[in-house]
């Protein structure tokens, strides 16, 4: 059985199905800060190191993204400049994460796997949003058009 079925079994019995999910989303992020805080913990080993903090600043900003989402004013707030800035975050993060080619039907099938969903011309916006800021390569055109992380012989920033 897996959490994702039982935390949706324990949501769908509790009276108040609402405060259910954010009580499980905002203990969520309390894990995420832990772990955080546990890799920023390590003793420093500088051979095997390079990326911890970027990683204890990822679990970070991740859950700050599921409290934002689960206060008052984020669970009824209509995605704005913020909202728009956090997808393009979370999008960068799981491109330099999986890597590979990118399409806007890859950034849809991201989104549906998180729980979220994504219009077609918002993925292909966010992804060409990301090329202009420098961050991803773009191949091919019109149909065809995919895009890669930019390495430093791209001319990566």
């Amino acid at each position: 059985m897996s959490d994702d079925f039982v935390f949706r079994t324990l949501i769908a019995d509790h009276p108040d199905p609402a405060t259910a999910s954010r009580a499980l989303a905002m203990a969520e992020a309390a894990v995420l800060r832990r772990a955080a805080d546990a890799l920023n913990a390590l003793p420093q080993d500088y051979e095997c190191d390079p990326g911890w903090g970027d990683a204890a600043e990822r679990l970070r900003r991740t859950a700050d993204g599921i409290e934002e989402k689960c206060s008052p004013a984020g669970a009824d707030a209509t995605p704005g400049p913020a909202g728009h800035e956090a997808r393009l975050a979370q999008l960068l993060d799981a491109i330099r994460t999986h890597g590979g080619k990118w399409s806007t039907r890859s950034v849809q099938d991201l989104c549906r796997t998180t729980g979220g969903r994504v219009q077609r011309g918002t993925a292909r916006r966010d992804l060409a949003e990301l090329h202009r800021r420098g961050h991803l390569a773009q191949h091919g055109a019109g149909d065809g058009r995919f895009y890669t992380l930019k390495t430093r012989k791209d001319g990566a920033v």
